[in-house]
């Protein structure tokens, strides 16, 4: 039976704290996730890593698991098959209080072959091989259009089981998700070794980029294109938002990078977030002489320096 150094698998420390184990998993995830990765190794990556992550995020399985591998690191109990494999024994008394066949079994499952052999000096493992096993979970990450994550929505989940099977699950998404949040849907991950004992689903979403807005948590960012007069003047406009295009009120003398506010209009929540509208100044094409004219009317009409706060500055 082969021992995995989860630790490794993950590219963290022994010591690693729950959150830079989670950081981890998230960074490996989107690297080796099936659906992105070019990785000729990518569907076995992926499970591997979900598989670690599972006992790793759990302390009282993390716990067991530093057990059986500082015994395993030490040398103990381990020996080479004559074709350069590895097995593992371990007799009575190398953990004292310890349910030994229960730490085997919570960290790799039930193995047909992995066997105590029943004898005096072992666990009886292979006579005991009927108690209940609780199967692991699944993490498998999601990705949504942030208007999915503003209305909610529904989604068929498509997922490689380790029997080569392909399950579809269908997943109901909430409205206002947002991204990294972690669905759990119980019971939808391993099969255990009886009815009731499944693992759980854990899907961690991920919202697409948008070719108009930016996501912030819950608040939305739109850069507003304006004309000159309309910055200068002011103006009501009508802008999108995810609900739907609504009318802003752009102040007289306003100036690009000006960030306007829209109350409520970002991701549902309680509260809800809101939308930003960053103001960009676009000037207009000139394309005749009349239109020439009239900037260069504009020029001799304003004594404005934009440039004025520079003048001196490497002097200062």
């Amino acid at each position: 039976m082969d021992f995995k150094d989860y630790y490794k698998i993950m590219g963290v420390e022994p010591d690693a704290s729950a959150e830079e184990i989670k950081r981890a998993y998230k960074k490996l995830a989107r690297k080796y996730h099936p659906d992105v990765s070019d990785e000729s190794d990518a569907q076995n990556k992926f499970q591997e890593i979900g598989e670690a992550y599972d006992i790793l995020k759990d302390p009282e399985k993390r716990a067991e698991y530093d057990q059986l591998r500082t015994y395993v690191n030490q040398g103990g109990a381990q020996r080479r098959t004559a074709d350069g494999g590895q097995t593992f024994t371990f007799e009575q008394g190398d953990f004292a209080g310890t349910d030994f066949e229960d730490l085997l079994k919570s960290v790799f499952g039930e193995r047909e072959d992995f066997d105590m052999g029943g004898s005096r000096q072992g666990f009886g493992f292979g006579q005991r091989r009927q108690r209940q096993q609780q199967g692991n979970d699944i993490h498998h990450a999601l990705t949504v259009t942030m208007e999915e994550a503003y209305h909610g929505g529904s989604r068929q989940v498509s997922l490689a089981m380790p029997d080569g099977d392909t399950r579809k699950i269908n997943v109901k998404i909430p409205k206002g998700i947002t991204d990294g949040k972690e669905l759990r849907l119980k019971g939808q991950g391993q099969p255990g070794s009886a009815p009731g004992l499944e693992g759980d689903l854990y899907l961690e979403i991920r919202i697409a980029s948008h070719p108009v807005f930016e996501l912030e948590g819950k608040n939305v960012t739109l850069v507003l294109p304006v004309t000159p007069w309309e910055a200068a003047l002011g103006a009501e406009v009508e802008i999108p938002t995810l609900g739907g295009n609504v009318s802003m009120k752009i102040p007289a003398n306003s100036s690009s990078g000006n960030r306007l506010r829209l109350k409520g209009r970002g991701l549902p929540g309680d509260p809800p977030g809101d939308q930003f509208a960053i103001l960009s100044i676009v000037n207009p094409e000139v394309e005749s002489e009349e239109e020439r004219t009239l900037f260069e009317q504009l020029r001799d009409k304003f004594q404005f320096d934009p440039r004025a706060k520079l003048k001196g500055a490497q002097h200062g």
